[in-house]
């Protein structure tokens, strides 16, 4: 389904803020994971959000007991002066220089002292003494509880949990009737029903949390990565009621999260939004003012393009880097396969995105003597093979745009799935191509840049100097400078 259509059938029905139960406006919550659903469901592949649930209830009997035992870990402890800054970071961290770094928050927090971080989960994964982040609260005992809470009342208060399915069930069943009837879906409306009320009392527990959290810490503006996830849509909804500014920082391509009805306002979504550049806005519909979003560049690809200046780029014409990732792997590696023996004195790379690592060799057989380089680890860097090639192939990923960061000839593998790369293609910056022979083609006919320009279109530069000043602009009540 595409980002129209969706939208279409949401307006349709109304959807947006309007489906809600005490409060709990469960539709708003829910939006990214139904359309990415819906989305897989078209590629053929099972769709995440009935594939997330199911291994949610297949989770090992150790990882359960490990998830029990994070209830004893401590509350969060919060500083005891106000912050007028508050981050709310990405649970993903990067090991640089023997710390372990949340490269979306941590170069900015730098720059405001007494600032806190939250994060969502991670408690007890780093050792305190090898974490980056200064002034870090985790949320994980929060969230564990929650889960609790939730068990709690639907096994002791059952009538209560039974009706708040069944009220969103007959809610939402004539909705998802017509995805059936007039756009050949087959969403599971007990399914969706049962993760709704999940919800439901998790929000119930957690929005209480974190209204006693932001009490003590009082921010002024809280500046956030993964705006779409749960807790972040809680603690973006206090906010709204409070009056405080938000600010989502980008740290990926986006789907529905980019999306949204023209002229719709959210309270679950953040007020402002910082891109990587101004590509970005140009292509997205948020339920923002226009002037509220900011191309403002990201801080971490400034410091590793620093890394590999462009006078030592190799740039070696018969080199191309395949990106792969699981969703579309074994099938991207028999295009990778048949085109090293279409061109065979073509250097071919196949990077493995890193949950690929362990299997590539189980599922993507292929691949084994084939001649194609297959990156298989994070030992070598990503911008270091980009600096040695002059063409990419990708399907839907950040590191496509970081590809073109290094003017790499771009190749999107026409599948679904690269719906949403339909703007690099049409602005020029791509070329489309269906199999290994018309990518064959494409490679043999191409024309050469002699000189290379590079442009921010993508990646603003002065990234950290723009975001810092950005965020001082909001504190103080004005409008960035962009």
């Amino acid at each position: 389904m595409s980002k129209e259509r969706f939208n279409d059938w949401e307006i349709e029905h109304d959807l947006l803020n309007n489906q809600e139960i005490d409060g709990f406006k469960y539709w708003n919550f829910m939006r990214r994971d139904m359309f990415k659903s819906f989305e897989d469901e078209i590629t053929e592949m099972e769709p995440v959000f009935y594939t997330n649930m199911k291994n949610s209830s297949k989770a090992s009997f150790v990882d359960k007991i490990k998830q029990a035992l994070m209830i004893f870990a401590p509350m969060p402890k919060i500083p005891k002066e106000h912050s007028d800054v508050m981050f709310v970071c990405h649970t993903r961290r990067q090991k640089i220089d023997g710390k372990f770094v949340s490269i979306y928050t941590d170069l900015v927090a730098d720059h405001f002292p007494g600032s806190v971080t939250l994060q969502r989960l991670g408690y007890g994964k780093y050792k305190a003494d090898e974490v980056y982040t200064k002034n870090l609260i985790y949320a994980d005992r929060i969230s564990n509880l929650s889960y609790i809470y939730r068990y709690l009342m639907k096994y002791f208060r059952p009538g209560w949990y039974k009706r708040v399915r069944r009220t969103i069930r007959n809610e939402m069943a004539g909705y998802f009737q017509d995805l059936i009837e007039n756009y050949g879906l087959h969403p599971d409306i007990n399914l969706f029903s049962e993760r709704a009320t999940v919800l439901y009392f998790m929000y119930r527990y957690r929005k209480k949390a974190f209204e006693k959290m932001l009490d003590k810490i009082n921010p002024k503006v809280i500046v956030e990565v993964v705006g779409g996830s749960f807790d972040t849509q809680i603690i973006n909804e206090i906010a709204a009621d409070r009056g405080i500014e938000t600010i989502e920082l980008q740290h990926g391509i986006g789907t529905t999260t980019v999306w949204f009805p023209k002229n719709a306002r959210v309270k679950q979504y953040p007020k402002w939004y910082f891109t990587f550049g101004r590509s970005w806005s140009e292509t997205w519909q948020l339920p923002i003012p226009e002037d509220h979003l900011c191309p403002m560049g990201f801080p971490y690809h400034d410091i590793l393009m620093k890394e590999f200046p462009i006078e030592n780029w190799k740039h070696d014409k018969n080199s191309i880097i395949f990106l792969s990732s699981l969703k579309y792997g074994k099938m991207m590696s028999e295009v990778a396969v048949k085109l090293k023996e279409l061109i065979p004195d073509l250097r071919v790379i196949f990077k493995l995105h890193p949950v690929e690592y362990s299997i590539w060799r189980e599922r993507y057989g292929t691949l084994k003597d084939s001649g194609v380089e297959v990156i298989s680890d994070n030992s070598t860097s990503l911008y270091k093979l980009f600096s040695e090639c002059s063409m990419q192939v990708g399907v839907e990923s950040t590191a496509i745009y970081e590809g073109k960061s290094f003017l790499l000839e771009t190749y999107i593998w026409d599948i679904p799935k690269a719906y949403c790369m339909k703007p690099l293609v049409e602005s020029g910056h791509a070329q489309f191509f269906n199999d290994a022979e018309e990518l064959a083609a494409l490679i043999k006919n191409r024309k050469m840049d002699t000189e290379l320009k590079y442009t921010d279109d993508f990646w603003r530069h002065n990234a950290l100097e723009n975001i810092v000043s950005g965020i001082k602009a909001i504190k103080d009540g004005k409008v960035p400078k962009v």
